[in-house]
């Protein structure tokens, strides 16, 4: 009897953990080639305008909830550190597309000036148009 219970609660504890995993599923086939078809010039926006130091470009495409979080002193202290690690980015090519609620996440292998091993991760919200609403540059 003794095992039983030991059983159920780590069956239990399994449960609990799985219910807090993300909800995260990779996108493929139609449906990522539809993501892919608006995030990739929002992306470019996004890289080309931290590239030419030209806030307005860089953000354009924010929601107002990105805007909020990344105003031009944000911009101006995330493109100091950027530049200071990176450098400037050179390319990227599509890792995975991956849904996760209300969002779409665009996962890169991106190269820089000073290191070919990133990982950018931009998210865009499903509903149009489209907007991003968050970014995030890895090791």
């Amino acid at each position: 009897m003794k095992k039983i219970h030991v059983l159920l609660l780590i069956v239990y504890i399994a449960s609990l953990m799985t219910a807090c995993a993300p909800a995260e599923t990779v996108v493929i086939g139609e449906e990522r080639d539809a993501v892919l078809a608006f995030s990739e010039a929002k992306t470019d926006n996004l890289l080309n305008g931290m590239n030419a130091n030209d806030y307005a470009v860089f953000s354009q495409d924010f929601d107002a909830e990105m805007r909020n979080a990344m105003p031009q002193s944000g911009f101006d202290a995330l493109k100091k550190d950027r530049d200071e690690t990176l450098g400037l980015y050179v390319s990227r090519s599509v890792n995975r597309v991956v849904k996760d609620g209300d969002f779409y996440a665009v996962i890169y292998d991106a190269v820089f000036e000073k290191d070919d091993a990133v990982s950018i991760r931009v998210v865009f919200r499903i509903a149009e148009p489209h907007e991003v609403s968050g970014l995030w540059f890895s090791k």
